[in-house]
C-alpha cells in the first residue's frame, strides 16, 4: 500500500496542551515532511469510547494510506499492547484498549502487527508518553512508507468491546446517545438504515419529547429540542441556537426512543 504522507492525530490531550506539539515534533523528527492534520484533542480524558466513534467518524474523509495515531490510553505504561492495524486502506497506531472497535466494526484487519520494535521508537521512551515516544515515531515511519513488517509481529487478535445496539418492539424503536459533540449535539447510534421506510410519530430522549424529526435547524424556534440527521448518517438531538448536553445534565448513555406507524 502506498503511504499517503498523512498524519492525522486524535487524542484526549486538550487543545491547550503542550503534548500535542511535542507529539508533532516527534513525527517530525522522523518525517520531516509529513502533513499532520488534528482530527481532535477534545475526547473527553481517558474515555476510550468517546474516542472510538469520533476516531471512526473522521477517518473515512482521508485518502488511501493515511495514517491515524490515536492516543486516549488510560493503560499507559502498562501491560497492554500498541497495535498497527491496517484497515480499508488505511493504517491506525494505538493503543491496544478498544480505540479501534467502531472502525473495526465487521471489517477485517489486512495487516494487525504488536508495535514493538524498538528501533522505530525514541531513544528515551517515557513510562506516561508513549504517544510522543512510540506511537508518534512508529506512524511517522509508516507514512513514510517503511516497512509494515518492522513494526512488530502479527497479532491475530485486537481488543474491542461491545457496541450499542438500536433494538425494534413493535412501534418502538431504541437507540442510544454515543457522544456529544463541540457544540452540544447528541449524536446516536440510530441510523438512516435503522428508520428506512418507517413513518415516525414521536422521538424522545430519556422520556423528554423532542417533536416529530425535523429536515433542518429553521424548523424549530431559538431554545427549542429537535431531532434530525446529522452529517454522519446519524440521528442528533440538539437544541436550537442552544446546548443540548447541557439540556442533559451532561452524562451520555441516554436512551433516545422512536415510536413509528408499526
Amino acid at each position: 500500500m502506498a503511504a499517503s504522507g498523512i498524519i492525522t492525530l486524535l487524542t484526549d490531550f486538550g487543545v491547550d496542551s503542550p503534548y500535542v506539539a511535542e507529539m508533532k515534533g516527534a513525527i517530525l523528527s522522523v518525517f520531516r515532511r509529513a502533513t499532520i492534520i488534528d482530527l481532535t484533542h477534545s475526547v473527553a480524558p481517558q474515555n476510550i469510547r468517546q474516542g472510538a466513534y469520533l476516531l471512526e467518524r473522521t477517518y473515512r474523509s482521508f485518502p488511501h494510506g493515511t495514517v491515524h495515531v490515536g492516543v486516549v490510553d488510560p493503560g499507559v505504561g502498562s501491560q497492554r499492547k500498541i497495535i498497527a492495524a491496517e484497515i480499508a486502506g488505511q493504517i491506525f497506531v494505538l493503543p491496544d484498549n478498544g480505540l479501534i472497535t467502531v472502525v473495526a466494526g465487521s471489517l477485517a484487519a489486512t495487516q494487525l502487527r504488536e508495535v514493538s520494535n524498538p528501533q522505530l521508537w525514541r531513544g528515551a521512551v517515557s513510562a506516561t508518553f508513549h504517544g510522543r515516544d512510540v506511537m508518534g515515531p512508529v506512524g511517522a515511519y509508516l507514512a513514510a512508507g517503511g516497512d509494515f513488517a518492522e513494526v512488530g509481529p502479527l497479532l491475530e487478535a485486537m481488543t474491542r468491546f461491545d457496541l450499542p445496539a438500536v433494538s425494534r418492539s413493535g412501534g418502538t424503536i431504541d437507540g442510544q446517545v454515543l457522544y456529544a459533540d463541540s457544540l452540544g449535539n447528541l449524536v446516536t447510534n440510530v441510523t438512516r438504515g435503522d428508520l428506512a421506510d418507517q413513518v415516525i410519530t414521536s422521538i424522545h430522549i430519556e422520556g423528554r419529547d423532542v417533536g416529530p424529526l425535523a429536515l433542518t435547524y429553521s424548523e424549530r424556534s431559538e431554545g427549542s429540542p429537535i431531532a434530525l440527521w446529522g452529517s454522519s448518517g446519524q440521528l442528533e438531538i440538539s437544541i436550537v441556537g442552544g446546548n443540548a448536553n447541557t439540556w442533559m445534565g451532561g452524562a451520555f448513555a441516554w436512551r433516545v426512543t422512536i415510536e413509528v406507524k408499526s
